[in-house]
């Protein structure tokens, strides 16, 4: 009578991993787009030297940079033998929505050639949809962070 609690309670540490590959993902199409913008050049200058493309750029390393540290909280709270269930869908939820909006800001940033299958950014933003459906839907994840939140 105990599996499916047993079962959803490895979500606990299943889903710190998958948020890290999220963050991962987000990494890469960060990296490829500041990579192009350094390079591609429009009206004279360099793309990362436009303040929209540089604000863009900016709000990808925040969000790169607070999803790294709930992954981290996340495996910390498993590592200090607690339960980590609320951390661990806030890292899993966090994670996957930095990972499709940072791949779509870099689509955004190559411009016509984001969806050019020549360049990785095309296949990143098709790849982290997965993180907002498996081991639990974004709104799943948003059921368990609001039950763990209010029962505290």
């Amino acid at each position: 009578g105990e599996g499916f609690k047993i079962a959803m309670g490895a979500f606990d540490r299943t889903r710190p991993p998958v948020a890290a590959g999220a963050v991962g993902l987000a990494q890469r199409a960060m990296d490829e787009a500041k990579a192009y913008a350094l390079d591609r050049k429009a009206f004279g200058k360099p793309l990362a030297q436009h303040q929209a493309v540089s604000f863009m750029l900016a709000d990808m390393a925040i969000g790169v940079e607070t999803a790294r540290l709930m992954v981290q909280r996340a495996a910390w709270e498993i590592d200090q033998g607690r339960k980590n269930t609320y951390y661990a869908s806030i890292a899993k939820a966090y994670a996957a929505d930095v990972a499709n909006r940072v791949a779509a800001d870099a689509v955004q940033v190559f411009g016509g050639a984001g969806f050019n299958s020549e360049y990785p950014v095309e296949k990143l933003m098709r790849d982290a949809k997965i993180f907002q459906i498996y081991e639990g839907t974004a709104q799943i994840q948003r059921v368990i962070i609001s039950r763990e939140m209010l029962s505290a």
